[in-house]
């Protein structure tokens, strides 16, 4: 959709508060079920402290992102690449952020997919599941950003509550494990906060719906509020986690998350992990419906295909990847890949298009 025809189409428009939700439940995906085991192999007992660096991370990566946007009058990222760069640069540069696009939603639909096989449905093929998700992904694209932001909200609602569950691992806590605290140079620290860095991203969504938000002047508060919440979420997690397992089990545990769950009983209900499980596929589809939303925005903006055809080859694209990665080591594999693609396109790259626009662009952008 290019920029005269969103003014057009004011219709289309979402609530600033909105944009809360959409940036927590972007970033709070698959990661949150088994992240822990890969920052605890770099920091042990100080991995809570990580989480905390990571996101501080992404409060300063939001503040260069939201100063870009600032500069420019109803244009997303795409728009803005073209206006600073020209056209075939940014046809270049938008390319890529299409490629990771698709890789962190390839991500996200695959690793759900494997906890499903894995505690749930060991039995259904992995083509069912792709076919069944990206069907609803493709219903759910086509609504609009305005369905998006209300799943964002919904999925938000109905996940938070989990937290309180925490409190059933809290009763076999033993505090010492977390000591002798601070045992880690900044290096590690820092290094433990860059395997988060995955699972934290997701925020950059900011960069593509800031178009379609109202009173724009308070997205601020409303980003930085939704990151506040899912660092909250995090260090709360990787705290349990820390306080109730040992670290030869960590070390071991794929899905650490849905292992505490496992305690969590109910005179009705033995196995609340089955119900964390489909909640979390609330938040998974969430996920994968904004990520295939900016790809689709992207490839319209490069190629001028219609976007519900650039959409429908968007899925099919995934729906074969996702096919090939069968295995444990493949999926790591691409999460890796993806991972430290996202790092720097996520934390590095905005400060780098700040410095260009801030030097040697001013005559582009509206001051």
């Amino acid at each position: 959709m290019s920029r005269s025809t969103f003014r057009r189409n004011t219709h289309m428009a979402i609530s600033v508060s909105l944009a809360l939700f959409m940036v927590h439940s972007n970033q709070v995906g698959i990661g949150i079920a088994g992240v822990q085991r890969f920052i605890y192999d770099r920091v042990q007992q100080d991995a809570w402290i990580s989480v905390i660096i990571a996101g501080i991370m992404t409060h300063i990566a939001a503040w260069f992102m939201l100063k870009i946007l600032a500069k420019f009058k109803d244009m997303d990222l795409y728009d803005i690449h073209q206006t600073v760069f020209g056209k075939w640069p940014a046809r270049v540069l938008n390319f890529i952020f299409i490629v990771y696009i698709m890789g962190s939603a390839l991500t996200i639909l695959r690793g759900y997919i494997e906890i499903i096989q894995s505690w749930m449905f060991p039995g259904v093929p992995s083509w069912v599941l792709n076919a069944s998700l990206l069907c609803l992904a493709i219903y759910g694209v086509t609504g609009g950003i305005r369905v998006l932001a209300g799943i964002s909200f919904f999925s938000v609602g109905l996940t938070v509550w989990q937290l309180l569950l925490l409190v059933y691992p809290m009763q076999y806590a033993d505090f010492h494990l977390l000591q002798p605290v601070f045992h880690h140079d900044l290096v590690e620290l820092m290094d433990g906060a860059k395997k988060m860095s995955f699972s934290i991203i997701g925020f950059e969504i900011i960069l593509f719906i800031y178009p379609f938000v109202k009173e724009k002047e308070m997205l601020p508060r409303y980003v930085h509020g939704g990151l506040f919440m899912t660092t909250f979420l995090y260090v709360a997690v990787m705290l349990v986690t820390l306080l109730y397992f040992q670290g030869e089990q960590l070390q071991h545990l794929i899905w650490a998350t849905l292992m505490m769950m496992k305690i969590v009983e109910f005179p009705f209900l033995e196995r609340f992990e089955f119900v964390s499980i489909s909640l979390w596929m609330l938040i998974m589809l969430d996920n994968l419906l904004m990520n295939l939303w900016v790809a689709m925005r992207g490839v319209h903006h490069i190629s001028g295909v219609k976007e519900r055809m650039a959409l429908i080859g968007i899925v099919g694209v995934m729906f074969f990847a996702s096919n090939f990665l069968e295995t444990r080591q493949s999926i790591n594999l691409i999460t890796d890949i993806f991972g430290g693609v996202g790092f720097y396109i996520i934390f590095i790259y905005p400060i780098v298009l700040y410095v260009v626009i801030r030097l040697f662009r001013k005559g582009a952008v509206r001051t």
